[in-house]
């Protein structure tokens, strides 16, 4: 492995061992199971790669090398779009913010918890995304999409499989903690998969398009922020 791909990857680990104390303390659950659990989250697909022999960081396309070759503005064009197209649809079909000022806990939007957005630290959700959004782009279209579109039967599988396939258990990821977990209507719980699904299709054919995980974890990382400062300044008015 690289000296630069192993500066990054430790770099990577530590914030997110940070992000994991910072946001269990804001959520008042098991700081220590925390950090453990996202050190296990992240070294499974690194360390997979590392037993493989290859530099996870290029594998996955997390070097700075391939973030050079991306076209930001189209990706920054791209989240801005999707969070805003989310958005309307959480106001003015679901009224999802009305929702939140009337929850005390428990409720997402953009995949953002309530309990961060309320919180006096609330400035902190920008390093709590940093590691969610890429724990969640690292295994979904990371170890999830690139395996599967390296599968062979009698030729390698279509892309396109792969993308719709993780898309659907990042969907479901979203959606089966609300279905079990909340009281909410059966069309917003639905929501609660669909809207997830959407982000993971347009993650993964941008991923698809650059052969780097940089495109999906920007606009993932950016729809978190900007929907936590909506939510925070909802809160606050």
């Amino acid at each position: 492995m690289r000296k630069e791909s192993t500066v990054w990857l430790l770099t990577i680990l530590l914030i997110s061992i940070f992000a994991s104390a910072i946001g269990n303390a804001i959520t008042h659950s098991n700081v220590i199971g925390g950090i453990i659990l996202v050190i296990i989250l992240f070294m499974i697909p690194f360390g997979i790669e590392i037993i493989r022999g290859n530099d996870p960081i290029v594998y996955y396309g997390l070097d700075f090398g391939s973030l050079s070759k991306i076209d930001v503005g189209l990706v920054l064009v791209v989240a801005i779009v999707l969070f805003v197209a989310i958005s309307l649809i959480d106001h003015f079909v679901f009224d999802l913010f009305d929702l939140f000022l009337k929850s005390g806990k428990g409720i997402s939007v953009g995949s953002v918890t309530v309990a961060i957005a309320k919180s006096n630290l609330f400035y902190l959700v920008i390093i709590v995304s940093f590691s969610g959004t890429l724990l969640e782009e690292l295994w979904f279209r990371g170890l999830i999409q690139y395996k599967l579109k390296s599968l062979r039967f009698l030729r390698p599988l279509n892309p396109h499989f792969a993308i719709v396939i993780q898309s659907t258990l990042f969907g479901l990821a979203h959606f089966l903690p609300v279905y079990y977990g909340t009281n909410l209507s059966y069309a917003l719980k639905l929501w609660f998969f669909i809207y997830p699904f959407i982000v993971g299709l347009v993650n993964g054919y941008m991923n698809e398009k650059y052969h780097s995980l940089w495109p999906g974890w920007i606009i993932h990382y950016t729809n978190n922020v900007f929907a936590a400062f909506l939510l925070s300044i909802i809160y606050r008015l």
